[in-house]
């Protein structure tokens, strides 16, 4: 939880990951980008001046702001949008030859057979993963009605409608792979070594689409819509308060695209070990950057161009999903 794919890991991939969507943009629009700091690498260390930048400015509270819920806010969605991460199992640890051989007994998961790389052991991971990840609309909701911020609210209105409409995407998506993999254990339908893109594609485009949604990705962004809102929910913060309000969906996507990589895309398979977390890792970071990529080549869609989308073309779809899993469940 701390190093690999933990906090620290998670730091760096936030930074890799708004410094990739910055320097891609410009590529696309003919600019350069970050490039003043660090030119060698491609001005990758802005993005540490900028968050150095920010997380020494002044945190401003507005004085007609609910002062308790507005400083706790981005603290709590941070922290909820980083909790999913110890539900996933990124790798198998090896009975013997491996560094991390001795801690075989400690994180045996008697559901799946193995051992993993996986903080909190449970038959139920997908889930706590749910469940968890969807505090953090809620939170952010909060955060905007605490503002007490006409953008903020609006932000706020938006982000409840949205939320709907993906988290039923989300849960319909997951459900329909347990219900075709008799389990709703990460580490058992990875151990079935049939990658769930193959057994259900439908699923996996369904939750794809559902991850842009949930995390304010393009083209899906219109409760953070820069030029409508200014920042959404989070105008009115400044300082380390605004450096976390930002961090949370980053993080958000970055976990999403670990449960895409682990259910989806066959996880460590056919490593186990350090080089089964790294190749998890490596999947999940595809997914992050090129949901990153989309932002440079998609407009933003209005609200109900969205709505009518999740509800007219991806709720149907995710409900076939949800057959497919069923027939395909008597097969695996």
């Amino acid at each position: 939880m701390i190093v690999f794919p933990g906090l620290i890991f998670s730091l760096i991939t936030l930074l890799t990951a708004i410094w990739a969507e910055r320097k891609i943009a410009a590529k696309i629009q003919m600019r350069f980008g970050p490039y003043y700091a660090s030119k060698r690498i491609g001005g990758y260390f802005q993005l540490i001046a900028d968050a150095i930048k920010f997380g020494l400015a002044e945190i401003i509270v507005p004085s007609n702001s609910i002062r308790e819920f507005f400083i706790l806010g981005p603290i709590l969605i941070t922290a909820f949008a980083f909790l999913p991460m110890a539900f996933i199992p990124v790798s198998q640890i090896p009975s013997s030859g491996s560094i991390t051989s001795p801690y075989y007994r400690f994180f045996f998961d008697k559901f799946a057979g193995i051992s993993l790389y996986q903080p909190i052991i449970t038959p139920y991971s997908l889930l706590f993963i749910i469940a968890v990840a969807s505090v953090v609309p809620i939170l952010t909701v909060m955060t905007a009605w605490a503002s007490n911020n006409r953008f903020s609210l609006i932000s706020a209105i938006r982000e409840g409608i949205l939320t709907v409409a993906y988290d039923t995407l989300i849960i319909i998506a997951l459900i329909s792979m347990g219900i075709e993999y008799h389990t709703l254990d990460i580490a058992s339908i990875v151990k079935t070594g049939v990658p769930g893109i193959i057994a259900n594609p439908i699923a996996a485009f369904v939750f794809f689409v559902a991850l842009l949604m949930g995390t304010a990705r393009f083209p899906f962004d219109v409760a953070e819509a820069d030029t409508e809102l200014v920042t959404g929910a989070f105008t009115e913060y400044s300082g380390l308060l605004f450096v976390l309000s930002m961090a949370g969906p980053y993080l958000l996507t970055f976990v999403y695209s670990l449960v895409f990589a682990t259910v989806f895309l066959g996880g460590w398979l056919p490593l186990m070990g350090i080089p089964g977390a790294i190749l998890t890792v490596i999947k999940a970071l595809i997914i992050l950057f090129f949901s990153v990529f989309m932002r440079s080549v998609y407009g933003r869609y209005r609200i109900d161009q969205i709505l009518r989308g999740g509800w007219k073309y991806f709720f149907p779809a995710a409900l076939l999903a949800l057959i497919i899993g069923m027939i395909g469940g008597i097969f695996l």
